[in-house]
């Protein structure tokens, strides 16, 4: 028992002293990461400032890598969990809507490559637009979400989907390319209570 509380207790000093880390060198040039935030291993990032403001009580996996321009800027809402070897790579804005959870490996870009037959894709620019992820968003292992993509509340990303466009709130979203297979309803259970 001595030992468990030991060890638990050694694993909340690791996560502050992890928030504390990334407060002084990486979040504070842009805002400030909230004290209920805890971060679970190393952050990558491509240069400083990273502009991301988090909500309360963000969980960050290890791993994670996030990309912002000098204008671009990424929003994380309350309650949000990005588990381990996620990237977030914003030219223009990433909005994660509250109490979301994002598995692992999953990729967020709003921006993709140009790209005309014949000249192969260097050189050739990017396109870019906002994604906007809703509230209550569950996004599972390995999904790519791409340029101008809004997710709608209430919704399921079915793992390793392809998702580009706009999708509707209570949706659950599937497939390269991802279409929304059905709609999901609460359940009875929760209708009553």
């Amino acid at each position: 028992m001595i030992v468990r509380v030991v060890s638990r207790v050694l694993d909340i000093a690791g996560y502050k002293l992890r928030w504390l880390y990334y407060t002084l060198t990486l979040f504070l040039w842009h805002r400030p990461v909230p004290w209920s935030t805890t971060i679970y291993g190393k952050i990558r990032r491509l240069h400083l400032p990273v502009r991301i403001t988090l909500g309360k009580r963000c969980r960050l996996g290890d791993h994670v890598y996030l990309a912002t321009s000098h204008t671009s800027d990424i929003v994380i809402g309350d309650d949000v969990n990005i588990n381990l070897g996620c990237v977030l790579v914003a030219v223009e804005r990433i909005s994660i809507g509250s109490n979301t959870s994002i598995a692992e490996y999953v990729s967020i870009r709003d921006q993709a490559h140009r790209f005309e037959p014949g000249s192969g894709v260097r050189g050739q620019g990017f396109t870019s637009a906002p994604v906007e992820i809703g509230d209550n968003v569950w996004i599972g292992r390995g999904v790519f979400i791409g340029p101008g993509t809004v997710i709608g509340p209430n919704s399921i990303v079915g793992a390793n989907a392809v998702v580009h466009g706009v999708f509707p709130p209570n949706a659950l979203i599937v497939g390269a390319p991802a279409k929304v297979k059905k709609f999901i309803e609460a359940s009875r259970d929760r209708k009553a209570g």
